[in-house]
């Protein structure tokens, strides 16, 4: 539930895997003792992270993983172009920040046969890269933003 770049992350791929994970974790910190589980949707080489902020879509990257790795990471050596922000990834995207309360989040959202599906809101998301990749304000969007709600 907690953690950044993709790490303490891992495919459960037979039993022995799994139990050896789920050991492992038990003699860490308590909060690493709480499991998010997933379904593996293929392993695609890419997926798209959009910025929302309020009730915007403003920016949405593909991120592509490092050669080698399945994780799309930036920070684990993937590297991001801009997305177009289409109806369907703004709608989705949105529909996600609002489900967990709405604010300024990435949602990171994977295409899939099924279509597209997030799998991830993050609250503290990073947004250099974005930013470098689209030519988009992140920081100054959510500075308006934030400012909206303290002069309410």
């Amino acid at each position: 539930m907690i953690g950044s770049w993709g790490r303490l992350i891992a495919p459960l791929k037979d039993i022995d895997s799994a139990k050896a994970i789920f050991e492992s974790r038990e003699y860490m910190f308590p909060l690493y003792q709480i499991y998010y589980l997933q379904e593996m949707i293929g392993r695609p080489q890419r997926d798209i992270r959009c910025f929302v902020i309020g009730d915007q879509a403003i920016a949405a990257i593909y991120r592509y993983s490092a050669p080698g790795d399945w994780k799309t990471n930036i920070a684990r050596g993937g590297k991001a172009e801009p997305c177009p922000i289409t109806n369907e990834i703004e709608e989705l995207a949105i529909k996600a920040t609002k489900a967990v309360g709405g604010g300024a989040f990435g949602v990171d959202i994977m295409e899939s046969d099924r279509g597209l599906l997030v799998h991830e809101v993050n609250a503290t998301t990073e947004f250099k890269t974005t930013t470098e990749a689209t030519g988009i304000d992140v920081p100054g969007y959510l500075i308006d933003y934030l400012k909206k709600i303290v002069e309410g």
